[in-house]
């Protein structure tokens, strides 16, 4: 294919691209046509990546049974907004009442621990003094 050839082609697809974003501003009842699903997939199936006129990536294409199949990236409004609130200051969320809970816990999972073990080593002795057969052996 030539470099003209090429760039035909390829003003082709905009003109196209274009096209579908125009009709999909002028009618937002086809987004109910849409489904949600969740994939999961490595860099190897993915064939290339859909991009909007700003380059973000909106979606992607893989190949499904020998064809191509687009799949659109949801729009996170519902995670933006949970996220936008919380100020990355690299606490990484913890604080000091979270540490005094963790610690609680960790404290009571040990005492826990020790009791579990006092009784398997109770039970361990109990069935070593009855399989003891060095007073038969006598």
């Amino acid at each position: 294919m030539s470099d003209q050839e090429a760039l035909e082609a390829e003003e082709q697809i905009s003109e196209r691209v274009a096209e579908e974003a125009s009709q999909a501003d002028e009618a937002p009842a086809a987004d109910e046509d849409l489904e949600v699903v969740e994939l999961e997939l490595s860099d190897d199936d993915i064939v290339r990546y859909l991009e909007d006129d700003q380059g973000n990536r909106i979606g992607f294409v893989i190949m499904e049974d020998g064809e191509e199949a687009e799949y659109l990236y949801v729009e996170g409004d519902e995670d933006e907004d949970a996220g936008g609130e919380v100020a990355d200051d690299g606490s990484l969320g913890i604080t000091r009442d979270g540490v005094q809970q963790a610690t609680d816990d960790m404290n009571a999972i040990f005492k826990d621990g020790v009791k579990m073990a006092a009784e398997f080593k109770g039970a361990f002795d109990d069935i070593k003094s009855a399989l003891d057969f060095s007073s038969l052996l006598k």
